[in-house]
């Protein structure tokens, strides 16, 4: 969640066209979605 807009969550990664990094940017994206997910789940249980 960011910090000065409480219930706004991110996921993602940063497009970096000069990494060789193949598939680990998509696998960014998804733990950080699963993360995200869970910290809103998280958030709404306590508000």
């Amino acid at each position: 969640m960011l910090h000065k807009l409480p219930g706004v969550f991110v996921a993602g990664e940063m497009l970096d066209w000069e990494a060789p990094t193949g598939g680990y940017l998509l696998q960014a994206s998804f733990a950080t979605g699963a993360a995200a997910g869970r910290g809103v789940l998280a958030w709404l249980r306590h508000s």
